[in-house]
């Protein structure tokens, strides 16, 4: 397997910055999609410092229309009691972010007969988005219906994400997004409808992407409060690293 990193995960959004030090994501057509408006720290900021930078983001923000502010700290970097005590005063989230990856051999299997996995086409597109709506409406109407104008805007520019959507009986019931690089195969958005869940569909298109995958690792970046986790560690995926990151939603 080749040396992993966290480095190696794709970030949507449009940079508007980068130094050694941190990269600005502005994304002003998505402003609702908090983790394409964000900063991301290659470098740990001291607490006044980043309280400069979280004045500057708000800044930034309310000129393109994003109301919230996300922060993404380095890779394997513990948030010191200064910063905790006052993210949960001000009404931060916490959240912690667990990167995995395995063999795509390892995930290889049959696909049963009941199942259909296919790519999205522009003649697949409807029902990949149903399934994507689905999860999406859980961020409110306003965020469903902008990240969907996104994909569809994305398929037209030729988008780097590949996207796949699986049918139970002739029927959409999951999809899955996956960003190529030459060294790996990244796993992102990967839902199966509640009703259909633990009928060995998450199996059968993680085996497809295996195939899809060949010699090159699965990646993949999963909550690390989320029972999702618990899933890919019974497959057998391997823990890489964590990221903190941090939302403040409504100002």
């Amino acid at each position: 397997m080749v040396k992993l990193s966290m480095n190696l995960i794709d970030e949507s959004g449009n940079i508007a910055f980068q130094d050694n030090f941190k990269t600005i994501y502005l994304t002003p057509e998505a402003p609702l999609t908090y983790y394409s408006n964000k900063w991301a720290y290659h470098e740990m900021p001291d607490f006044e410092q980043w309280l400069k930078d979280a004045e500057t983001q708000l800044k930034q923000h309310h000129a393109q229309d994003s109301h919230h502010l996300m922060f993404a700290f380095p890779e394997n970097t513990e948030l010191s009691q200064t910063f905790l005590d006052y993210l949960e005063k001000e009404g931060f989230e916490l959240g912690l972010m667990e990167m995995y990856a395995i063999e795509a051999e390892a995930l290889q299997g049959e696909i049963p007969d009941t199942l259909t996995i296919e790519w999205v086409t522009k003649d697949k597109l409807e029902d990949y988005l149903t399934i994507h709506r689905t999860f999406a409406m859980q961020f409110g109407e306003d965020y469903a219906d902008e990240s969907e104008k996104m994909i569809r805007q994305a398929l037209l520019d030729g988008e780097k994400t590949k996207r796949v959507v699986a049918y139970y009986q002739n029927q959409p019931v999951g999809s899955i997004d996956i960003i190529e690089t030459d060294q790996t195969v990244e796993i992102d958005s990967f839902g199966v409808i509640e009703s259909m869940r633990k009928k060995g569909i998450g199996r059968a298109v993680q085996a497809f992407i295996a195939d899809y995958a060949g010699t090159k690792p699965i990646i993949l970046v999963a909550d690390g409060e989320d029972t999702a986790k618990d899933m890919y560690i019974k497959q057998g995926y391997t823990f890489i690293g964590f990221r903190y990151q941090i939302l403040k939603e409504n100002i």
